[in-house]
Order: C-alpha cells, then sequence, then structure tokens
C-alpha cells in the first residue's frame, strides 16, 4: 500500500467511495477545480500517496493550518464518500512512470467504487463543434462494473478530436483517436494514467475541459459544478479558498486597473 494516514484519520470507506484524481495540465485547472471542492464540501486531510520523490519540493502552509506539500495529498470525507488528490508541485520528468504507478497501485489497492480523472486540454486545438461542448468526457471501451458516476459522465459529449483533419492520416499512436486512451494536447499524464487505469478492474473515466492559460478561476468554477453533478453533491455554495486571495494580482494596483487580475505581473 503506497498510502500514509495523517495521525488517526485513516479512512475506511475506501471501497465504495469516489477518488477524484486531477492531471496536471494547462493552466492547472483540474488542481484549481480540487481547491474549490476541498474548500467548498470541507474535506480534511487524510493522508499522503507515496513519499513525495516523484514531484518537486515544496512545502507550505495550507487553509486549516496542516503543513501541505508538493507531494500526493488526500483530502475526503468518508461520511460523503468522496476523497480528492491534491498535487502542488509539478511531477519530475524523470520520476513519471513512477508517479503514474503510485496513482494506479493507490485506486486499485483501495478499491475505490471509481476513479474521476480531471484534465485540461489546449483550447487552440478545438474544432467549430467543440466551441459549444467546452466539457466532454473520455470512457474507456468496457466498464468491469456499473457506476452512477460513469454513467452521468456518459451524458457530456464524448471527447473527438481532429487535430489533423487537413493532413494525412498518421501511423503514430500518440496521434491516433481511435483507440483508447485517445492523444491529448496539453494533458499532462493524463494519457499514461487513464492507461495504467484501464489494466486495472477500477472503474474509471475522465472529465475534460477546454482552456487557455490566464485568469482561470471562472473555468475552475464551471469544471467544479460539472464535477459536482457527477458526484451528486450540492453544495450551498461553491467556495475558494482563501489561498486565491491575489492568486492573478490584487484589485487596485499601481498600472490603474480595478480588476482582480489587473496585476498579474505587477
Amino acid at each position: 500500500m503506497t498510502f500514509y494516514p495523517d495521525g488517526d484519520l485513516y479512512p475506511a470507506g475506501f471501497a465504495t467511495s469516489t477518488l477524484v484524481v486531477p492531471s496536471v495540465s494547462l493552466a492547472n485547472l483540474p488542481q484549481l477545480c480540487v481547491d474549490l471542492l476541498i474548500t467548498s464540501l470541507g474535506l480534511k486531510r487524510v493522508g499522503w500517496i507515496g513519499k513525495g520523490d516523484t514531484v518537486a519540493p515544496f512545502a507550505g502552509r495550507g487553509e486549516q493550518g496542516e503543513v501541505v506539500t508538493g507531494g500526493l495529498e488526500v483530502y475526503g470525507s468518508a461520511e460523503q464518500g468522496l476523497y480528492v488528490i491534491q498535487q502542488r508541485s509539478p511531477t519530475l520528468k524523470s520520476k513519471k512512470d513512477e508517479h503514474v504507478e503510485l496513482l494506479r497501485s493507490f485506486a486499485e489497492d483501495s478499491k475505490f467504487g471509481f476513479v474521476l480523472v480531471l484534465t485540461s486540454l489546449d483550447a487552440a486545438n478545438q474544432d467549430d463543434a467543440q466551441l459549444l461542448a467546452p466539457h466532454q468526457h473520455i470512457a474507456p471501451p468496457s466498464t468491469p462494473a456499473p457506476s452512477d458516476v460513469l454513467d452521468r459522465l456518459r451524458s457530456f459529449p464524448a471527447l473527438s478530436l481532429s487535430l489533423a483533419s487537413d493532413r494525412p492520416p498518421t501511423s503514430d499512436p500518440q496521434r491516433s483517436t481511435a483507440q483508447y486512451p485517445p492523444f491529448l494536447p496539453s494533458a499532462g499524464l493524463t494519457r499514461r494514467l487513464l492507461a495504467a487505469l484501464q489494466t486495472t478492474s477500477t472503474p474509471h473515466g475522465c472529465l475534460t475541459v477546454w482552456c487557455a492559460e490566464g485568469d482561470n478561476r471562472e473555468d475552475a468554477y464551471a469544471l467544479t459544478a460539472r464535477v459536482l453533478y457527477l458526484l451528486d453533491n450540492r453544495p450551498e455554495q461553491i467556495k475558494e479558498p482563501r489561498s486565491w486571495k491575489g492568486l492573478f494580482g490584487v484589485a487596485d494596483g499601481w498600472s490603474g486597473g480595478h480588476g482582480a487580475d489587473s496585476e498579474i505581473y505587477g
């Protein structure tokens, strides 16, 4: 088992719970979504996955006064049947395979009821049809067990990429969308993770969002709303963590701007 519990908070409800895994991808949008989930649902840290040696070293103070790290932290609530992973620093290039294996083994060994992967894609690769569907899903060809989360996930349009419609066909599997998992632009290790989960009996799926770098708070709110729908969880409101104050700059700066992003680079 690659999970290290935080004190006495070892969760007993993994087997029937949903695990949300944010893949480090464009604009860190999945991580922003998990921030909102943790704050809005009152999730508490219950432990870590691995020893933090697959990511860049990092430490700081969290919203609940805890010391947060760049490793794979697990927050959750047994009562809500929900656990999420938060990764606060990038994966080391030399440790990509080990990093994916940590996630795969944790999901499989803990016998989660469903694993929901979140990832963001480069909006520059959208076609006209996808402009009307910013959130799409990726589902494995076969499902080992029925899942309400997967049923709701399939209510979103299936991801369909046409990255090279004006070019001749390619035999490069990295560019093929006919196989699972498909090529995913700017999605980090998402494809490797989905391929690893496919080797297990763990029900899983992926929710994708098209985006561009910038002030992505509204994108994060929109993604969080979709995730809450998938989880069939309805908090009174989506709350920002205190750490977001100044995330994209202060409200009033020397440039005279009045928006919260007026001082991104100042």
